[in-house]
């Protein structure tokens, strides 16, 4: 076997046992939201939206559903093409502060309110055996609170030995 093949193997090896994903969502709900109104301030498509009451397609297993609530739903793993949660969350934040201007954090926040609804951002991150989960960064906590948005994190670390 040549030295490159090993090398190759070797490293498939290692890449077989790492287990670390992160990404983020930003999500606008309530009941008299209408998620045009969104796009029209966010510079990029939502993963699904919808307004109460109509139908979009959930997906194979769950096929045509009708919204209970308005919806502008956006996830950031096929947009950031990293696993660190840190750079999830910066493409949020620079959705929400484009170059600093809290201008669009305002609008959001004053749609929300004529709509009754809510911004929540949740953050996943799945990490390796025995890595310490990353921290929310208070640049993020202080977008998040001027838009009146919850922050909320679904954190695990594999616990489970090495393979290979």
């Amino acid at each position: 076997m040549s030295r490159a093949s090993r090398l190759a193997t070797f490293t498939t090896k290692i890449d077989a046992t790492i287990d670390r994903k992160a990404f983020a969502t930003l999500r606008f709900a309530g009941d008299e939201l209408d998620p045009r109104e969104i796009s029209a301030v966010l510079p990029v498509p939502p993963t699904r939206a919808h307004r109460k009451g109509e139908e979009f397609y959930a997906g194979e297993r769950a096929g045509h559903l009708r919204g209970r609530t308005g919806l502008w739903f956006l996830a950031t793993d096929k947009l950031v093409p990293s696993n660190d949660l840190a750079d999830h969350l910066r493409f949020i934040a620079d959705l929400l502060r484009p170059a600093g201007d809290e201008r669009v954090i305002d609008q959001l926040r004053e749609m929300l309110q004529r709509a009754n609804a809510r911004a929540h951002i949740t953050c996943f991150w799945h990490g390796d055996p025995g890595e310490t989960a990353p921290q929310i960064p208070d640049w993020l906590k202080s977008a998040a609170k001027r838009l009146t948005a919850d922050v909320e994190t679904d954190f695990a670390a594999e616990r489970r030995g090495r393979v290979g």
